[in-house]
């Protein structure tokens, strides 16, 4: 069964020592998720900021999630709690964004489209929703791709051997993350080209989480232990 299989490193399955809440893990087919999530979780929960602690699986949790942008099918999230650091860790497949009910493929085709030329009331129409609604999803990220992208560019070439890039501006921001993230995913072979976004997240291991920021704004979750002298 997929648990059983090591996540790919490349693909976010080693972790270093952080303190975040809500980790992306390697999930490679939506409807098997659906009927049986726990064979896609990790064999062993465990602690984000000190492998040798105690972790075990708490509660699971349930919520909407559209397939198709109309048919609501309920999935389960599962959490799990450290003893020693009283933290819980919640465990999120890849196609999954916080807050949202839409598949992580529908925001990844709005902002392509939208950076391809076509209007936002165009797209919104083949959707199903208010423009204002898509146009908050493509300020939305482009903000974050202005914050995030230092930080991805930086952990890809951990693996590419580059030297780092200066800041962009927003549009070209989301433009330069995005093919990043698709040559990176070429060259390790991730399956979906269509959901870099949740690559984004795999790669993130913890550190950022590409829409789970308060709107317009995107931060990273790591706390900063600060020397008490």
């Amino acid at each position: 069964m997929t648990a059983n299989l090591p996540m790919p490193p490349q693909y976010g399955g080693e972790k270093p020592p952080s303190c975040n809440l809500r980790v992306s893990f390697f999930c490679e087919d939506v409807q098997g998720y659906i009927e049986n999530p726990k064979s896609f979780l990790p064999l062993k929960a465990c602690c984000c900021n000190d492998p040798t602690h105690k972790v075990s699986w708490h509660v699971k949790w349930k919520r909407e999630f559209l397939i198709d942008h109309v048919h609501v099918v309920i999935i389960v999230l599962m959490n799990a709690y450290c003893d020693t650091c009283h933290e819980t860790i919640s465990y999120w497949p890849e196609f999954v964004l916080p807050y949202q009910r839409e598949p992580l493929e529908t925001f990844e085709q709005v902002i392509v489209e939208y950076l391809q030329g076509i209007s936002i009331s165009k797209i919104a129409g083949k959707l199903g929703y208010d423009p204002r609604t898509v146009s908050r999803w493509i300020k939305r990220i482009f903000s974050q791709a202005k914050f995030l992208v230092n930080l991805v560019v930086r952990r890809i070439l951990q693996y590419a051997g580059t030297e780092t890039l200066p800041l962009f501006l927003a549009r070209e921001a989301v433009k330069l993350l995005l093919a990043w993230l698709h040559d990176h995913a070429e060259r390790v072979g991730f399956p979906r080209l269509y959901r870099l976004i949740g690559f984004c997240n795999l790669l993130g291991k913890g550190d950022w989480d590409f829409w789970g920021a308060p709107l317009g704004r995107a931060r990273t979750r790591h706390r900063q232990i600060l020397d008490s002298g």
